[in-house]
């Protein structure tokens, strides 16, 4: 990581040893190089020079000068410091020992408790970095492991620069969220990099880009054309304050932008058709950081599972990378990362925008004969698009339709496939007859004849989404082989990959994650696996209940839903509110939400909605509150303290049938291997992302409620679940749990 360059940010350092008395008042520092400080003194008549070792106090005098030092001198100086016998005291002999260095002795300087699991990681990441093997780890949340890769990361560059054939390449670290990325460049690698630099491990700061798709940046051209078109008295004033805040500031990142709404973000981001033929392709902000961030000399390369995947298609198509060329990535949240390969690798066809497409190539006048034909043209597929997208929702059995799907099977028919053909024909036609002012649509018009063209093969598995929103339905397809396709792009390359995840690994196994991302044929020795598990307290801070005498999990029948309702009910009174209560859908949440808001008129509850959601934030401002909830609250979400100490799984998470599925289902030879191969680890992992929710520091405490029979004492999956959980005491009863939070919280938690 450190270059052994000089670093000219001397001012932390010289605040420390002036205030230890190392040095005098008047001193000024010059530059830092490892753990050592050269200062100068002007003594009204020549410059002297000196060097500290900042961390021990060490000095020596090393010369007086008439002028100030040059920059061009300072090669020279480095290679006299460099000679002392107190250069670089903290060198360590290799990187695992450089890594105990770091965390025995300079992080406990800062607060940071030493964690033997937390090291060990480290040197387990840092020894498959440096034999380029794939890691595999499954990590309970508590453990540290951001601080385990980053520093097994920073650790290996260190000691890579040493070696014979070194060439500087970044580190490409993926992560499925946004927090996580931002607590990555805003917190952890600022707060490890001054840690560093005081000990004199690195000399110079470590050095990220945060790299996103082209949608989130900023276009000046179209802000500037969408700026002048506005209407000053007719676009609410903040948002356009927003605006003309932004051209000020030339910043390029919507991420940044304050008081702009979806819409106006949508008119002013960038557009992949339109960059190309801008006159200020070379000179505009989004291209010269575009130019700057895929410089191989940042330490790291950030972004999403998306992006670097996008990054792989690219090299496998032989395009221009996104990211510059790098020997280890890191993939953090491994186990979101088949959800974004599905969306990588996938293909949709949108009702609107094929039509929306059209409108816009589409000639606005007609007197010219080609004006005409391609109106003409454009008005047929608009047609077309229409018949096919109908005669994809009739082909959806009835029986498909219902609140909680998202995928629904169709058929590509014989009456669908003629549709289609027509309209790849015709959009074909089109793109030979566009005028020079139309084409500029042609990459958009080129990415939905791809698009369309998938469809008219036979190894896709397809669905439709919004079949019942005319305009905003979709066609979507995977590949029946994309595992096999994951594995040929990503196991093949010679680099390091580091997987880790909360949730990667059934009961130790990682079988499951390795069939999904086509593993299954990477030799034994190239692998190598671990896991680890929480050092929080479950045992002493944790109470699991499961209740024996439930009914089986059925939303359509009254009964059960009125038996869950009473159930809930019980244990919201037994921990006075603080709980959140998990769902597996919306409909039985909905039905059982408004039972439970009838016997508590008086208790704050919450219910979470699909869409533009607010519950999450107003839970975690409420003192004891109940949340329903679904979806994304079964991951990601982090509620630490007594706000939540209570969490009610009403039912195991088995994944929600859909095409995807069904196909998988046909791989395997009767249900019984299937379940136990895929639908039991899937439930697995995401029952134990769901029990993550509650306990999140050293110091929480509280209840998991599970309230499906099949997992009580007698149930089919009894043993697979408290295998995949940590070990908690048991309840018997409700009054058990009652019990248990009385020894466990303050007096003010039950008021």
């Amino acid at each position: 990581m450190d270059n052994i360059q000089a670093n000219l940010e001397t001012k932390d350092i010289l605040k420390k040893i002036i205030g230890e008395k190392w040095i005098t008042e008047n001193s000024t520092g010059v530059f830092i190089i490892k753990d050592c400080i050269v200062v100068q003194s002007f003594t009204g008549k020549n410059y002297t020079y000196r060097v500290v070792n900042y961390v021990t106090g060490d000095q020596k005098y090393l010369f007086y000068k008439r002028q100030e030092l040059a920059k061009r001198d300072y090669d020279g100086v480095i290679d006299k410091i460099k000679a002392l016998s107190f250069y670089d005291l903290k060198q360590a002999s290799d990187g695992s020992e450089m890594i105990d260095l770091i965390f025995r002795d300079i992080f406990p300087k800062y607060g940071f408790v030493v964690r033997e699991e937390q090291v060990e990681l480290s040197k387990h990441i840092y020894e498959n970095m440096k034999e380029r093997k794939i890691s595999l780890s499954d990590i309970a949340v508590g453990l540290g492991k951001t601080h385990a890769y980053l520093i097994a990361a920073i650790v290996h560059s260190i000691f890579a620069r040493k070696g014979r054939f070194y060439k500087q390449m970044p580190i490409v670290i993926t992560t499925s969220s946004i927090e996580l990325q931002g607590s990555i460049i805003k917190e952890y690698i600022p707060e490890i990099s001054k840690m560093l630099i005081e000990n004199g491990i690195i000399s110079s700061p470590i050095t990220c880009v945060l790299r996103k798709g082209k949608e989130n940046y900023v276009c000046e051209n179209r802000l500037k054309d969408y700026f002048q078109s506005l209407d000053p008295k007719r676009k609410r004033s903040s948002e356009y304050k927003g605006l003309e805040k932004l051209i000020q500031s030339r910043n390029i990142d919507l991420a940044d932008a304050e008081d702009i709404s979806a819409y106006d973000k949508r008119k002013i981001n960038v557009k992949s058709s339109q960059c190309m033929k801008c006159s200020k392709f070379k000179t505009c902000a989004f291209q010269q950081f575009m130019k700057e961030a895929r410089k191989s000399t940042y330490h790291f390369q950030i972004c999403n599972h998306n992006y670097y995947l996008a990054d792989i298609l690219k090299r496998k198509d032989g395009r221009r990378s996104l990211l510059p060329d790098y020997q280890t990535v890191i993939i953090d949240e491994a186990h979101k990362l088949m959800d974004a390969a599905n969306q990588m690798y996938g293909t949709t066809i949108n009702e609107h925008e094929v039509n929306h497409l059209m409108k816009k190539i589409s000639p606005t006048h007609s007197k010219k004969k080609s004006q005409k034909e391609l109106k003409n043209l454009t008005s047929e597929v608009m047609a077309l698009n229409q018949m096919f997208f109908d005669a994809l929702t009739e082909q959806i059995p009835r029986t498909a339709f219902s609140d909680d799907t998202e995928k629904f099977p169709t058929t590509i028919t014989l009456r669908t496939m003629t549709l289609l053909k027509k309209m790849v024909f015709i959009i074909h036609e089109i793109s030979k007859k566009m005028s020079y002012t139309e084409r500029q649509f042609l990459i958009d018009l080129k990415t939905v004849l791809d698009g369309l063209r998938v469809f008219l093969l036979e190894t896709n598995i397809y669905w439709m989404e919004n079949p019942k929103a005319k305009s905003q339905r979709m066609l979507a397809s995977i590949p029946k082989v994309i595992s096999k396709e994951l594995g040929d792009d990503f196991w093949t390359v010679k680099r390091s990959m580091i997987l880790t995840s909360g949730t990667l690994a059934v009961d130790g196994d990682f079988s499951y994650i390795k069939h999904q991302l086509g593993m299954n044929h990477i030799s034994d020795w190239k692998i190598n696996e671990l896991t680890k598990s929480s050092p929080f307290h479950f045992k002493e801070n944790c109470m699991l209940y499961i209740p024996k005498k439930m009914p089986f999990p059925n939303v359509d029948d009254e009964a059960y839903l009125q038996l869950m309702g009473e159930e809930i009910s019980r244990l919201i009174n037994a921990s006075n509110g603080h709980a959140l209560v998990l769902f597996t859908s919306y409909k039985p949440l909905r039905l059982i939400f408004q039972h439970i808001k009838e016997e508590h008129p008086n208790r704050q509850l919450i219910a979470m909605n699909r869409g533009k959601n607010t519950a999450i934030d107003e839970f975690k401002e409420s003192q004891n509150a109940v949340l329903f909830a679904t979806g994304s609250m079964w991951e990601g979400v982090n509620i630490p303290g007594d706000v939540l100490s209570h969490l009610i799984i009403v039912k195991l998470p088995f994944p929600i049938p859909d095409p995807i599925s069904d196909y998988e289902k046909s791989l395997y030879p009767d249900m019984n291997e299937y379940l136990k191969s895929v639908l039991i680890p899937k439930m697995l992992i995401k029952l134990r992302q769901g029990v993550g929710r509650l306990i999140r520091s050293e110091t929480d405490t509280g209840v998991i409620s599970i309230l499906d029979v099949r997992a009580s004492d007698n149930g089919r999956y009894h043993q697979e679940v408290l295998h995949a959980l940590p070990e908690c005491r048991r309840a018997e009863s409700i009054e058990d749990i009652r019990n248990f939070l009385n020894d466990k919280k303050e007096k003010n938690y039950f008021e």
